[in-house]
C-alpha cells in the first residue's frame, strides 16, 4: 500500500501543488533539459548563452500584452522559446494550447522533433503527458491531454482544424509560409479560438519573406518595434548591429570585423559577443498592445562550425556564398540571416535588350552545334491548336543556361503526323565541340491542351518524357511529382510557374555571363517574336482577404508561349536533377579530359546528317584498329559519368 500511497501523493502534487512563482524563462532554466537531438549545446536551458531570449519570454505572459511578435533570424532559439511557453503552461498554469504551423506535415514534424523530445528531456513534465497511442483520441501526434488542459497542433492549410478548439494560449509559428484558406486569414482564425479569455496569450513567430507580402513584417509594424541595442566597448555608443557594419579583407575572410557606427572602432568577434551579452531591448515605436522583437543573425552567441576561425568568419563566408548563388540564394540569406523581407529587383525587361545580347554560337547547319560548356540538354513542348512549339535548352555548371533552338512544328495535335515529327526531332543528336554527340535527357510537355494526346505520347516514353501542368497553388515549389500514376498510365508533374518565372526574370537582369546567366544564339528560331513573348508578363500586387500577394499577369493582347515553354524547360531540368542526381562538376572534368584527346573527327556514322558545321570525316583507319565512339554510347542516365545521350 505504501507504493500506491506514494503514487497517489505524487498525483495530488502534480494536480494541486501551487505553481512556482516563475517567469517563462526562469521556469525553463530551472526545469528544462535540452537533448543532443535538438541543440548543439545539450544540457540545462540557459539564457546567459542568449540573453536576448529573456524579455520576449516575459512578454508572452505579461498582463498588458495582447500579442508578442518575433521577427527573428533562424538559429536564434525561437522554437525553444515557444517550447518553453508550452512547457510552462502545462506545468504552471495548465489550460488549452493551440499551436499552428503552415501545413499539417510541418505540425507533425514539430510534434515529433521538438515537442515530444522536450517532454522526454524535462523530468518536470514526466507523467503529465504520455506517449502517443493509436487508440487514445486524447493522446495523438497532434493532440495531447494533460491535467488541466490540452495542446493541439494543426496546419493552417486545414481550416476545419480550427473548429471545435478553444484555447487561451495561441502560438503561430512560421506564419510567412501560411496561405489564406477558404475561410480566410489563418492568423485571425487562430486568434478567434482565444476570444473568450481575458488573459489570453498570442504569439506570432517567423522569418520574413518578400517585401509587401510578409505577414510577420506586417505584424511587427503594428508593434512597439523593439530592437536589441548593444554598447561599443570603446565609446559606449548603443547601436543595433546591421550587416553594413561588417568588413573583411578580400580573399582572407578570416580577417573580419564589425565597425562601430559612432567611433569607427573595429570590433573582433570576441568584442561582438561581449557587446551582445551587455545588450538590452528598447522600443522604437509606441506600445498599443502588440510587443514586437526584431533580431538578426549578427547577434548569435553560438560557436562557429569546424573550419572557421570565428563565428563572424562563418557569417562572412555564408554571405559570399549566397551572393555567388544568385537571387534565390540572396533571398534565403536576407530572410533567414538579416531577418529582413526581400525586395526583388524590378521585373520590367525590354525585349530589345535581350535580343542585343544574342551570341554567335551554334554554327550554320540545320541543327546547332552545342556551346562548349553545355553538360546536359532538356526540351519542352507547348501544344497549340495548329502546332507544337518546342525549345531545347543546354545546362552548365552553376545553373548557367544556353538556348539551343526553338522550333514550331505545324500540324493538328489531334492527328498522329505532328507527333511523329516531334518524336523524330526529339530523338536527334547534337554535336558537341569536345568531340561527341549529345541527346536530350529530359522532355517536358504541357498538358493544358489536348491532354489525352499528350498522355498517349508520354506513356511509352517515360521517364525521359514527362507530362507537366502548371500549379494553381500560390508559393508552390518549382516541381511537385504526383505520387500516383493517373488513369492514362502517366505520372503528372505539377509546376510552380510563379517560382520559375521569378527565377527567369531575375536571371534576365544579369548583365555578365556566368552563374545563372541566360544565353541565346543568333538565329535557330530565337527571333524578335520569341523575345517579345519571353518578356511579355508583368508582376503585380493583389489583395486577397485583406492580404497582399504577388502574381504574374499578361497585359493586353500579348502572347506568352515562349515564356511558358522556358518555364517547362526549367521544370524538365528539375525533374532530371531529381531522378538522376547529376554530378556536373565531375561530368565537366570527364568531358574536358575526353575532349583533349579528340584529335580525330568523329566517325562518319556519328556525324550529323547533314551537318555543314561538323568537320569532314577522314578516311577510315585500318580494320585492325577500328575507330570507336570517343565516349560511351547512350547510357540513359548520368550513371557512367557522361550526360545521357553523350556518345
Amino acid at each position: 500500500m505504501s507504493a500506491e500511497r506514494t503514487a497517489l501523493q505524487r498525483l495530488c502534487q502534480l494536480v494541486f501543488e501551487p505553481p512556482p512563482d516563475l517567469k517563462v524563462w526562469e521556469w525553463a532554466e530551472k526545469f528544462r533539459r535540452l537533448g543532443k537531438d535538438v541543440t548543439a549545446v545539450p544540457g540545462r536551458y540557459r539564457t546567459d548563452a542568449a540573453p536576448y531570449q529573456r524579455e520576449p519570454q516575459e512578454s508572452f505572459t505579461a498582463s498588458d500584452v495582447q500579442t508578442t511578435v518575433l521577427l527573428w533570424s533562424s538559429r536564434l532559439g525561437k522554437t525553444e522559446m515557444l517550447n518553453n511557453l508550452e512547457g510552462f503552461t502545462i506545468d504552471v498554469n495548465p489550460r488549452g494550447i493551440l499551436v499552428v504551423y503552415p501545413t499539417l506535415d510541418s505540425a507533425k514534424k514539430w510534434s515529433k522533433e521538438f515537442f515530444v523530445p522536450m517532454v522526454k528531456a524535462t523530468p518536470r513534465l514526466h507523467g503529465k503527458i504520455q506517449n502517443s497511442r493509436s487508440r487514445d483520441a486524447n493522446n495523438t501526434i497532434l493532440s495531447k491531454q494533460f491535467p488541466g488542459g490540452k495542446i493541439s497542433a494543426i496546419g493552417a492549410n486545414s481550416p476545419s482544424g480550427f473548429r471545435q478548439i478553444q484555447a487561451p494560449v495561441v502560438i503561430c509559428d512560421e506564419i510567412d509560409a501560411m496561405d489564406n484558406g477558404a475561410e480566410g486569414d489563418p492568423i485571425a482564425l487562430a486568434f478567434r479560438r482565444a476570444d473568450n479569455y481575458r488573459d489570453s496569450v498570442q504569439v506570432l513567430s517567423s522569418t520574413p519573406t518578400v517585401k509587401g507580402l510578409s505577414r510577420i513584417e506586417s505584424w511587427y509594424e503594428k508593434s512597439d518595434k523593439r530592437n536589441w541595442f548593444v554598447p561599443c566597448q570603446k565609446c559606449g555608443a548603443s547601436q543595433v548591429l546591421q550587416w553594413d557594419q561588417v568588413g573583411w579583407t578580400e580573399g582572407h575572410a578570416e580577417e573580419c570585423w564589425i565597425v562601430c557606427k559612432e567611433c569607427g572602432e573595429r570590433w573582433t568577434d570576441d568584442q561582438r559577443r561581449a557587446a551582445i551579452c551587455a545588450g538590452e531591448w528598447r522600443a522604437t515605436a509606441p506600445f498599443e498592445g502588440v510587443r514586437g522583437y526584431w533580431l538578426n543573425g549578427l547577434n548569435t552567441l553560438f560557436p562557429a562550425k569546424k573550419g572557421f576561425a570565428t563565428r563572424l568568419h562563418q557569417m562572412v563566408l555564408e554571405y559570399v556564398e549566397a551572393k555567388a548563388g544568385g537571387e534565390a540564394a540572396m533571398q534565403v540569406w536576407t530572410n533567414t540571416f538579416k531577418a529582413e523581407s526581400y525586395e526583388p529587383p524590378s521585373d520590367k525587361i525590354e525585349s530589345a535588350s535581350i535580343i542585343e545580347r544574342a551570341e554567335p554560337y551554334g554554327g550554320d547547319g540545320p541543327r546547332p552545334v552545342l556551346p562548349r560548356y553545355v553538360l546536359a540538354l532538356t526540351a519542352s513542348v507547348d501544344v497549340q491548336k495548329d502546332r507544337l512549339e518546342c525549345e531545347v535548352v543546354g545546362w552548365g555548371l552553376k545553373d548557367e543556361v544556353w538556348g539551343i533552338e526553338f522550333r514550331r512544328l505545324p500540324g493538328d495535335p489531334t492527328r498522329d503526323e505532328v507527333w511523329a515529327q516531334l518524336a523524330e526531332w526529339l530523338d536527334g543528336d547534337y554535336l558537341h565541340p569536345l568531340g561527341g554527340l549529345m541527346r536530350i535527357s529530359r522532355v517536358a510537355i504541357d498538358t493544358g491542351y489536348q491532354a489525352d494526346r499528350v498522355y498517349a505520347f508520354v506513356r511509352s516514353r517515360q521517364p525521359r518524357v514527362i507530362a507537366v501542368k502548371g500549379s494553381s497553388t500560390r508559393g508552390a515549389m518549382p516541381l511537385q511529382i504526383q505520387a500516383s500514376i493517373n488513369k492514362s498510365g502517366v505520372r503528372l508533374y505539377m509546376v510552380g510557374t510563379d517560382a520559375i518565372k521569378d527565377s527567369i526574370y531575375s536571371r534576365l537582369q544579369l548583365k555578365e555571363p556566368g552563374p545563372r546567366y541566360l544565353h541565346w544564339p543568333q538565329g535557330f528560331g530565337f527571333d524578335a517574336a520569341y523575345f517579345e513573348q519571353l518578356t511579355s508578363e508583368q508582376r503585380r500586387t493583389v489583395y486577397q482577404n485583406g492580404f497582399p500577394r504577388h502574381e504574374w499577369f499578361l497585359p493586353g493582347a500579348k502572347r506568352n508561349e515562349a515564356l511558358d515553354i522556358r518555364v517547362y524547360n526549367f521544370a524538365a531540368w528539375e525533374a532530371h536533377k531529381y531522378h538522376t542526381r547529376p554530378n556536373l562538376e565531375k561530368l565537366a572534368e570527364e568531358m574536358e579530359a575526353n575532349g583533349t584527346k579528340a584529335q580525330e573527327p568523329l566517325p562518319k556514322e556519328y556525324q550529323l546528317k547533314p551537318s555543314p558545321a561538323a568537320p569532314p570525316a577522314k578516311p577510315a583507319p585500318p580494320a585492325s584498329t577500328p575507330q570507336r565512339p570517343l565516349v560511351p554510347k547512350r547510357p540513359g542516365s548520368f550513371g557512367n559519368g557522361f550526360a545521357a545521350g553523350w556518345r
